[in-house]
C-alpha cells in the first residue's frame, strides 16, 4: 500500500513551485560594539599573559571573534593596543580649562586636576592593569602604552595652561594609583596566607 503526502490528513501540503525567499543577512554586532569588544579583549589577554607580548590569537580568543577582525578594524595588533589605551584615557572625564592666571592659581588648578585624575583612574581598573603591565615590559606594545600615557599627561598639562612640570604631576597620579593597587594586592595575599 502506497501513501502520498496528499493522502495524509492534517499534514501540510507543499507547493512544488514554491521557492522560499532568501533570509536577510543578520549582523551580530555593529562596528562600534565589535571594536569595543576587541578593546576589552586586549585588557583580558594582557591580564592573562602579563609579561608576554599580546598575540592576535589571544585577543581574538578573548573577544570570541576571528583574528581577521583585528586586522579588518584596526590594521594591526599594535594599532589595536594604541586604540585601547587611548579609549580608556578618554574615559577620564576631566574639565581642565586653560585660564591664564597667576602662578598660585595655576598651582591650585593643577592640584585639583591631579586629585580628579587620581579619582578617575581608580574607576578604570582595566587602565590600571594595562599601565601596570607596560611598566618594565620591553615589548614595543608596552612601550606604546607608556608613550600614550605620557602624551595624555602632556596634553592635559597644556589644557590646564601649565608647562611640562604639570605633566610630571599627572604622571605621578598614575604612579600613585598603581602603588596603591600593588599595596592592596600584597595585603590580600598576606591576608590569605594567615
Amino acid at each position: 500500500m502506497r501513501f502520498s503526502i496528499l493522502d495524509w490528513e492534517g499534514m501540510p501540503r507543499r507547493n512544488v513551485l514554491h521557492v522560499p525567499e532568501p533570509r536577510p543577512r543578520v549582523r551580530k554586532w555593529n562596528r562600534e560594539a565589535r571594536e569595543e569588544r576587541l578593546r576589552s579583549a586586549v585588557f583580558a589577554a594582557m591580564t592573562e599573559g602579563r609579561a608576554n607580548p599580546l598575540s592576535p590569537s589571544d585577543i581574538a580568543r578573548h573577544a570570541g571573534v576571528s583574528k581577521a577582525l583585528i586586522y579588518k578594524h584596526f590594521g594591526s595588533v599594535d594599532a589595536l593596543v594604541d586604540d585601547a589605551i587611548r579609549s580608556r584615557l578618554q574615559l577620564l572625564d576631566l574639565d581642565a580649562p586653560a585660564e591664564h592666571e597667576n602662578k598660585a592659581e595655576v598651582l591650585e588648578r593643577i592640584l585639583r586636576v591631579v586629585s580628579k585624575l587620581r579619582e578617575e583612574i581608580q574607576n578604570q581598573p582595566e587602565l590600571i592593569d594595562l599601565i601596570g603591565w607596560s611598566l618594565g615590559n620591553p615589548h614595543p606594545q608596552a612601550l606604546n602604552v607608556t608613550e600614550a600615557v605620557r602624551r595624555f599627561c602632556e596634553e592635559l598639562a597644556t589644557r590646564v595652561g601649565a608647562g611640562a612640570e604639570a605633566a610630571v604631576f599627572f604622571l605621578g597620579a598614575f604612579a600613585s594609583v598603581l602603588c596603591d593597587q600593588q599595596e592592596r594586592v600584597s595585603e590580600e595575599i598576606q591576608g590569605d596566607e594567615s
